[in-house]
């Protein structure tokens, strides 16, 4: 960056005590790494040869580029700086590359099987010998609480067996890093202990994930499927400790009871769809089967019978076979009223509707249901109305800002300042429906037998209607409050939950809203064919009316 100010016309004498420092960096590296690494042993330096050599590689380079560079200064060549700047866009991401890679394995060797515990226990040891500062110790283990609660929200959106385990290891890691803040002596006795509860915490949370990433393919249509077949059969050749598998088996059944649930929401209206309405019992009754599929393998597991289990697994593949063919189905009858199915719940939405009407899932781009690693290769019936909820701006708005706090996008002040407005505009929305509703109940200027038939035929309809407002505004605010929690607890089940119950809501107030306009219009033409008939006249204000 100081080379393109001096090409720019800056004073090139004032980068010269930079380059000069950065020469003794490089200097002092090229001594140390090969004396640092000796220092750890033989064995270390034969595994980690290709990246010691490759890091000395990079820093003779970057030696190198820093003297040029100090030559083209001192002169000022122009020509030559920009041929230096220029040699920096690949020299310095090379070597920070290589860094990076020498860092790993160097930090991965020692007592502990985790780079993390090893880490710590190499800087507690600087500290001691005065080579590092006490705050790198505060500074490490922030990090690493950082890494872990990234962590785990990685794995909660993965929505695999398996999570529950995963989640656990890094959150219990999260403790120990915790613990270790307050401790006054970092000497190995005091760290010994912490450091191998963060290790194993660690360890199995890794291995967890490889298992998980790893048994995604397999002989199933349904990457969770092929996740807990994976896992169970390495629990019978004893490569998976039981407990371990069977949380896997646990977490399966609870994500299945999570997609039926969406699945009965999707059902939950009435479809035009004759193709719809014949796969719906199917899907339900494949379901059943799958279900039970599961259970029967978690009990075989249980008993450790192999041939129970294989049995199982055969139901379990067989059945989700089916359930692709009926996502088959439903996705086509989506295709052909141009919608695109959730991913979480199969519910289909209006394409231009960025999340789910149902559960609030991000929707996916194309129309239809890619290859993703949870069970959303099942979807749901289409069954939208013609008139669907679209997204408006101050929803988009909202949701966005659920989407930008948890990738620390914007700051949590920026966040609440969002979620207030929302709680404000919710308000006053009810307010004005407060309003209207009582313009609307108020019988004072209507005659007996309008009374008669507004008590009769509307007011029903009317309070229904009513009913249905209080009910979506009341999911909407539950979501709002949601959201609100995480400001003091930064869970990201709390915007999940928030955005679906706020859309939810939202579509509840919609279909009230249609069905008032439906009610209006049938009145009117009621109206209109009484004036026809000669049943009613207008006054000049009952006109205006």
């Amino acid at each position: 960056m100081k080379l393109f100010s001096v090409i720019g016309g800056e004073d090139p004498q004032e980068v010269i005590p930079l380059v000069d420092a950065q020469l003794t960096v490089a200097e002092r590296e090229l001594r140390e790494i090969p004396e640092r690494a000796q220092a750890r042993g033989p064995e270390f330096v034969a595994a980690v040869q290709d990246k010691l050599q490759a890091v000395t590689e990079q820093f003779c380079l970057y030696q190198t580029w820093l003297q040029n560079s100090r030559q083209a200064l001192e002169n000022n060549d122009h020509g030559r700086l920009v041929a230096a700047y220029e040699e920096a866009q690949a020299l310095v991401p090379a070597l920070f590359q290589a860094l990076e890679n020498y860092g790993a394995a160097f930090s991965a060797h020692g007592a502990f099987a985790t780079p993390f515990a090893n880490t710590l226990a190499r800087i507690a040891e600087g500290i001691h010998s005065g080579q590092a500062g006490e705050e790198s110790w505060d500074d490490y283990l922030n990090d690493f609480s950082q890494k872990f609660a990234e962590k785990i929200g990685e794995v909660r959106k993965a929505a695999l067996p398996g999570q529950g385990a995963c989640v656990e290891a890094y959150q219990q890691g999260i403790e120990v890093l915790q613990g270790l803040q307050g401790l006054e002596a970092l000497d190995a006795a005091s760290l010994q202990g912490p450091l191998k509860e963060l290790d194993e915490s660690i360890a199995l949370g890794q291995k967890v994930e490889r298992l998980m990433v790893e048994g995604v393919e397999g002989p199933a249509p349904i990457p969770m499927t092929n996740v807990v077949i994976s896992v169970v059969r390495k629990g019978l050749a004893g490569e998976v400790d039981s407990t371990l598998v069977t949380s896997f088996l646990e977490d399966y059944r609870d994500l299945l009871d999570g997609f039926w649930e969406g699945f009965e929401r999707s059902i939950a209206r009435p479809s035009d769809s004759a193709l719809v309405q014949q796969e719906i019992p199917r899907t339900l009754e494949t379901g059943d089967e799958h279900d039970a599929a599961a259970e029967e393998l978690l009990n075989a597991f249980s008993q450790k019978d192999s041939a129970a289990c294989e049995a199982a697994i055969a139901k379990l593949i067989e059945t989700g076979r089916k359930l692709d063919e009926s996502r088959e189905v439903f996705t086509t009858a989506a295709q052909h009223q141009g919608q695109a199915l959730c991913p979480g719940c199969g519910r289909a939405n209006p394409p231009e509707n960025k999340r789910c009407e149902a559960c609030g899932q991000i929707l996916p781009v194309e129309a239809g249901v890619g290859s993703s690693s949870s069970f959303n290769v099942m979807a749901g019936p289409a069954l939208e109305e013609t008139q669907e909820l679209g997204m408006t701006e101050n929803v988009a708005k909202l949701f966005g800002a659920c989407d930008n706090v948890s990738e620390g996008k914007i700051t949590m002040a920026e966040f609440q300042n969002v979620v207030t407005e929302a709680m404000v505009g919710l308000k006053e929305f009810a307010k004005e429906l407060d309003e209207i509703v009582t313009e609307v109940m108020d019988e004072s200027n209507m005659n007996e037998e309008t009374k008669q038939v507004w008590h009769d035929h509307h007011l029903p309809h009317v309070q229904e209607v009513a009913a249905a407002f209080v009910s979506g505004m009341s999911d909407c605010e539950g979501g709002i409050k949601s959201m609100q929690a995480y400001v003091s607890e930064q869970d990201n089940e709390h915007l999940i939950n928030g955005v679906r119950l706020v859309w939810e809501g939202l579509n509840v107030i919609h279909r009230a809203r249609l069905a008032m306009n439906s009610n209006l219009q049938m009145l009117q033409d009621l109206l209109q064919e009484a004036r026809e008939a000669g049943y009613l006249t207008d006054t000049p204000e009952e006109a205006d009316a």
